[in-house]
């Protein structure tokens, strides 16, 4: 390689004979010597006669055919064509056909000029041919312009050379006049070849003129290789740039073929879900156009793929599908519900009424089969058998309930025939039943009525008790679950299947109801709650007497019987009463009660006990949503439809509904006058606090049309602070 020329391959370092035997003796000594960039394969015997190459008759064409048809080529395709045969190979590494390279180089957009020390064929393998100089290695992509050469990284790790080291001998200190390039603060490189070159070269100069010149030369070479290196690299980045957008869009123009192929077999509507994920597969993104052919060879796989993808995006939008049909089965069931009202017996909510067997079908239909409200049309029907097995089950598990055992009723297997004298004993009126959640015996404490306290609860009585929140509403429930069954209105609730494992028989409270069943005069054997909302009967509490009008004349509370076991629980802690019968004179008085505006019905009205049991309404509207809220007192029912729904006069299973039912007699409360001595040591103090009450009524702190017991007690409080006590209270 003299001082002109870039380092040589391997292939020119051969001997002058292997040379002869693969240049052709005319070609220009200023193109490529080698006819090829990778070593000579062996050429295998064959036996007999060779064919003809099919090429074979292209050398007789006349050659300016032949100059016409090189000028369409690109530099590499006319670089390989140089090599397929010595006539080739005569003909364009001829320099008087240096014409058809500069046509082939016409035809690549900007392509650089060659650097000053190379030929078009060694320019055309540098910037074309992609394999390594040194190793022949295949797809090597990486070239290095300024050393003019591609190198593998193995080959690059051997044949790059760190020049300064080399700078402290003279001899060798000319290996600075090879093309180099700094590769770090401590290191310049250079490439082997290149400075072997040079230092032969080196070792022919005679004078010193001749190396100053040749250092002259080379600093020139150095400075103009550097220059064109950076247009080099700038114009391969941008045919990397333009051969990516074009490799883009034939993916594109194939991805699209391939789509529109997909279409016409009818799977439209399936790619517009997944066309990014279409564009990844192996046989979609390749940049080759689509043929016939092509399509006939991936068409079965296209489809079996597009099967897999179908499936896996069904699988996946299987719970919001589930969500939607849930919503939709509610919507369906809940009009039905309501087309009941009012009901006699307790209804399953969407957690129950989902699971049983005809909606579940349904709702576990192929997600790609559409489920509206008309294809719950068939199971309407069956609802009134569903649901009456359904309450069988509740009934069985409550069964369960009066006889405590390690296991969960919700969990025992209830196969076996009822005894029948356990069902006769469950919906006696000496059967309660107490929520161990309301009483703070569960560690997640719940009271779903935050206008009450767990001292103010109702006593749970069959059927009643069926109704209870606590057995259809889950705790902070965990994060994930179906949104169907969230209550917006009750934060840290969700609503769950219907369980029974909140509810124990309540042992104090059937002793207390066996005391009240035998003051009404009936048998506790078979006496139902039922047939106790039936009674006229009135129960005077006289631990709870007041004497306003004197020490021989009592104002004794009296209840209807729910009242009465409701206020034994509550105001004496289930304490023994000896409850008061009522002649039919008292009856009439707790009836009628003290004329309104009269000092006596104030004095009612300040000594009201909190236990007054008051009927709590649903909304209708809401009714199995995740806008329900807990049940509420009419007023609030009321507020409630107004607010929400727009409703400014609700209609009773309508608009609201209650479970409850008319219990006019069991839920009564008033007063009645009877004839009890009055304790000696009460009478004092109770006389002084009837002074202050009338004091405070005739100064206009409390009037006789106070209703609120907290707005009494505040005004009592109001008045003490201004004026006193009349005399320090005993109790």
């Amino acid at each position: 390689m003299n001082e002109n020329k870039p380092p040589q391959d391997a292939e020119t370092r051969r001997s002058s004979r292997m040379k002869a035997k693969v240049m052709p003796e005319d070609a220009s000594t200023e193109l490529e010597t080698s006819t090829s960039g990778v070593p000579p394969k062996k050429r295998a015997s064959t036996k007999g006669k060779r064919k003809a190459g099919k090429l074979e008759g292209i050398m007789i064409m006349p050659l300016d055919v032949l100059f016409e048809i090189f000028s369409f080529l690109r530099p590499l395709d006319i670089l390989y064509l140089s090599r397929t045969t010595k006539e080739f190979g005569r003909v364009l590494m001829n320099r008087n056909n240096i014409f058809i390279w500069k046509a082939a180089r016409a035809n690549i957009p900007n392509y650089p000029e060659c650097f000053e020390d190379m030929n078009e064929a060694q320019m055309a393998r540098l910037a074309f041919e992609p394999h390594c100089y040194v190793c022949f290695k295949p797809n090597c992509r990486t070239v290095d312009w300024v050393f003019r050469v591609r190198l593998c990284p193995k080959c690059a790790s051997t044949s790059l050379v760190d020049v300064i080291p080399l700078l402290d001998s003279l001899k060798k200190g000319v290996a600075i006049l090879a093309c180099t390039k700094e590769w770090s603060r401590s290191r310049t490189l250079a490439f082997s070849e290149e400075i072997a070159s040079v230092t032969a070269h080196w070792a022919t100069l005679k004078s010193e003129e001749e190396e100053e010149a040749y250092i002259q030369q080379r600093t020139v070479l150095k400075s103009r290789v550097n220059d064109h290196a950076i247009i080099c690299m700038l114009w391969l980045e941008s045919q990397r740039t333009d051969r990516s957008k074009e490799l883009r869009e034939a993916r594109n123009d194939r991805k699209a073929a391939i789509i529109k192929k997909l279409a016409e077999l009818g799977w439209g509507p399936e790619i517009e879900k997944i066309t990014y994920t279409i564009g990844e597969h192996r046989l979609v993104k390749q940049p080759t156009r689509l043929t016939p052919r092509i399509w006939t060879n991936i068409k079965p796989e296209m489809i079996k793929y597009l099967e897999q993808i179908k499936h896996i995006r069904l699988e996946r939008e299987r719970p919001q599908v589930m969500a939607t049909r849930k919503r939709t089965a509610i919507e369906a069931i809940r009009a039905y519900k309501v087309s009941l009202l009012p009901w006699a017996e307790v209804m399953p909510e969407p957690p129950d009424y989902c699971q049983m067997a005809p909606v579940k079908a349904i709702l576990e239909l192929p997600t790609d089969i559409a489920v509206d409200v008309s294809s719950f049309a068939s199971v309407i029907p069956q609802l009134s058998s569903l649901f009456a097995e359904w309450r069988q089950k509740l009934h069985r598990h409550m069964v369960l309930r009066l006889f405590p055992s390690q296991e969960s009723p919700a969990t025992v297997p209830v196969v076996e025939p009822l005894n029948p004298e356990v069902v006769r004993i469950l919906p006696l009126a000496t059967t309660p039943f107490e929520c161990i959640r309301c009483l703070g015996d569960d560690p997640f404490t719940c009271e779903f009525d935050t206008s009450t306290s767990k001292g103010r609860l109702e006593p749970l009585f069959y059927p009643e008790a069926l109704n209870h929140p606590c057995l259809t509403r889950e705790l902070y429930p965990e994060s994930g679950q179906s949104d169907d069954l969230k209550l917006d209105k009750q934060p840290g609730r969700r609503r769950k299947e219907w369980t029974s494992t909140q509810l124990r028989l309540d042992l104090v409270g059937s002793h207390i109801m066996f005391k009240i069943v035998l003051f009404c005069n009936v048998d506790a054997s078979c006496t139902t709650v039922a047939d106790l909302d039936k009674l006229d009967v009135w129960l005077g509490c006289p631990d709870c007497a007041y004497w306003w009008g004197g020490p021989n004349e009592a104002e004794v509370p009296v209840f209807g019987w729910r009242n009465a076991y409701k206020h034994q629980v509550q105001v004496h802690s289930s304490e023994p009463i000896n409850w008061l019968e009522l002649s039919e004179d008292q009856k009439r008085q707790a009836v009628t009660g003290a004329p309104e505006g009269s000092f006596k019905a104030g004095q009612h009205e300040m000594s009201r006990m909190p236990s007054t049991t008051i009927a709590r309404w649903s909304c209708v509207h809401c009714m199995d949503r995740t806008c329900e809220g807990t049940p509420q007192t009419m007023v609030d029912i009321t507020k409630h439809l107004l607010e929400e729904h727009e409703v400014t006069v609700p209609q009773v299973d309508v608009d609201c509904h209650t479970f409850a039912g008319k219990k006019e007699f069991a839920h009564r409360e008033s007063w009645a006058t009877f004839a009890i001595q009055q304790p000696p040591e009460e009478t004092a103090n109770l006389k002084l606090l009837a002074q202050d009450m009338a004091a405070a009524l005739n100064l206009g702190y409390i009037t006789t049309n106070s209703t609120c017991q907290d707005h009494l007690d505040n005004a009592m409080e109001a008045y003490w602070r201004d004026h006193g006590h009349a005399t320090e209270l005993n109790d």
